[in-house]
């Protein structure tokens, strides 16, 4: 999916996907930024708000699962140039609690790439880890 750079504010220079309905899960979401580094990386960033907290006041794993889920696009975008994808597993190991009102970040890699198949491995952060994560993602022929 195509992205576009943000050109100010918090996220300036951070890239979005451009594609954004009004009425898709993601909007309910939020958005999810993300940047390469010079290693190749990828980051991954996302704003949080109360609407993201669970009963405890945290923020609510199916939130970041949910987070999870579209940072691995992210991620794999180097591998999906002539490609779309969609997730066939998704492990996530939840390691410490993350606070509403406060961003949390993704950082991952692909381990193996086959003709069908995009294997990757991350971990989402705040202040400190809230959860690892590993996933495969399976290539479909672009609509």
């Amino acid at each position: 999916m195509p992205s576009i750079e943000i050109a100010d504010g918090p996220f300036k220079g951070w890239r979005r996907w451009s594609q954004l309905d009004a009425d898709s899960f993601q909007s309910l979401v939020g958005p999810v930024y993300f940047r390469a580094g010079a290693d190749g990386s990828v980051e991954c960033r996302s704003p949080t708000e109360t609407k993201h907290r669970n009963n405890q006041g945290r923020l609510h794993g199916g939130y970041v699962t949910t987070f999870i889920d579209m940072a691995l696009f992210a991620i794999a975008a180097p591998a999906l140039t002539a490609h779309r994808a969609v997730t066939l597993t998704l492990n996530t190991e939840f390691l410490g609690a993350g606070v509403p009102g406060m961003d949390i970040y993704a950082t991952g890699e692909i381990t193996r790439e086959t003709g069908k198949l995009i294997f990757l491995r991350g971990l989402v952060t705040q202040d400190g880890p809230i959860a690892s994560f590993s996933g495969v993602l399976r290539k479909v022929a672009p609509r």
